[in-house]
């Protein structure tokens, strides 16, 4: 059939995404690497009730959709039920994009590039712009990489095992922050010319990753952690900045933002030892 019903769709599951790197300079057209995240996810329920009949409504208008499939859902008082924590940069809108695109949509002879301006159209009712980089790779349950305004899922991601998520335990405000962050590369020269270094070592990181290129990819790490933790107080909590500069200052472990800061989650390389463990989170 050409479009999924809703007893095929009930038990898929859509995860959650980490962006390893790219963060704000993705805005400007710069790399990005994400990854699934599959502790969280979200999926399709039908319940007596339902508060998705704005969003649904919605998607009707975007080019492509089967409205009557749509209007099914609605009837049937679709919900997304979903573990995935908002307001943590985990991209829960997104997986409710992509679960969104996989019931309404036509795929047929859509290249990665058009499916990923699809799900940013829907992703735009929650965020009146988005990348498509999160729906996507819930979509796709993959990861991503981002690069020259392209959209390839590389078959060679492999985590260090030292990499974990660090829960800054609170929600983060991203349209404040984004909006900070235009505001401040438009203003000032000196910000722009960080924002530059730090779109190239986001580069730099993601390829030592992606060939495995070990001490290239912690001294990457290493510098991006003291560039963020220098020019990007804005979005770096205090009680995380105080964990941040003691890794800075002992070289045992390094921190970072994943997608925009401010709370929610971060990157975290290196030994957690001293790190109490309700706060540190496996990624691989």
């Amino acid at each position: 059939m050409y479009f999924a019903l809703f007893m095929d769709l009930s038990g898929k599951k859509y995860p959650s995404k980490v962006l390893l790197f790219g963060e704000y300079t993705v805005i400007d057209g710069g790399s990005a690497l994400a990854i699934p995240y599959p502790k969280y996810t979200g999926q399709w329920k039908s319940r007596e009730s339902s508060d998705l009949a704005g969003f649904l409504s919605f998607v009707k208008s975007i080019e492509g959709v089967n409205i009557r499939e749509v209007e099914k859902a609605i009837n049937q008082n679709w919900i997304f039920e979903s573990d995935i924590p908002q307001g943590y940069g985990l991209g829960s809108s997104g997986a409710l994009s992509a679960a969104a695109y996989d019931s309404f949509f036509q795929k047929k002879e859509l290249s990665t590039d058009m499916i990923k301006e699809r799900l940013s159209e829907i992703e735009s009712f929650f965020h009146g712009k988005s990348s498509g980089l999160d729906p996507l790779v819930s979509y796709l349950n993959a990861p991503v990489l981002y690069e020259n305004g392209h959209c390839t899922s590389p078959a060679n991601v492999k985590l260090p095992r030292d990499i974990y998520l660090f829960d800054s335990q609170m929600r983060r405000d991203t349209k404040y922050l984004v909006a900070y962050y235009k505001e401040q590369k438009n203003s000032d020269a000196n910000f722009r010319s960080i924002t530059k270094e730090l779109s190239e070592l986001n580069s730099l990181v993601i390829h030592a990753l992606l060939e495995s290129k070990e001490t290239l990819f912690y001294d990457c790490f290493s510098a991006i952690s003291r560039l963020q933790y220098d020019s990007f107080q804005k979005m770096i909590p205090g009680h995380i900045g105080k964990v941040w500069s003691e890794g800075l200052n002992c070289g045992k472990y390094y921190m970072k933002l994943s997608g925009a800061g401010g709370g929610g989650f971060f990157l975290f390389l290196g030994n957690p030892e001293n790190i109490e463990k309700n706060k540190i989170l496996a990624i691989s």
